[in-house]
């Protein structure tokens, strides 16, 4: 006489969390993913400090917020994300490695 025992089964988000891989990876990812987040919400802010040092001296530097509509006016929101890949591919590679190691 044989006898099946039923081994329950794992659910998929079960088995990717007790992953050894997931495990090694998972620093890594969650580390990219703060600083690209951060880049993000800091984008704009860095775009009109760039557009200050670019405009001192000039009668066009009267202060961030009116280097902000004029960006806003002139150009649009995308003026404030210009390099935003740039920013997102640092942040994946070196926060990605400081909070992963």
């Amino acid at each position: 006489v044989e006898r099946f025992v039923e081994v329950p089964k794992k659910s998929s988000s079960t088995m990717a969390a007790d992953s050894p891989v997931w495990k090694a990876c998972k620093p890594f990812a969650t580390g990219s993913m703060a600083g690209m987040f951060a880049t993000c919400c800091i984008q704009p802010i860095d775009m009109v400090k760039v557009r200050i040092q670019l405009l001192a001296g000039t009668a066009e530097a009267a202060g961030p917020l009116s280097i902000a509509g004029t960006m806003l006016k002139n150009e649009g929101i995308g003026a404030f994300y210009t390099g935003l890949t740039a920013g997102l591919t640092r942040q994946v590679v070196y926060t990605g490695a400081r909070l992963g190691l």
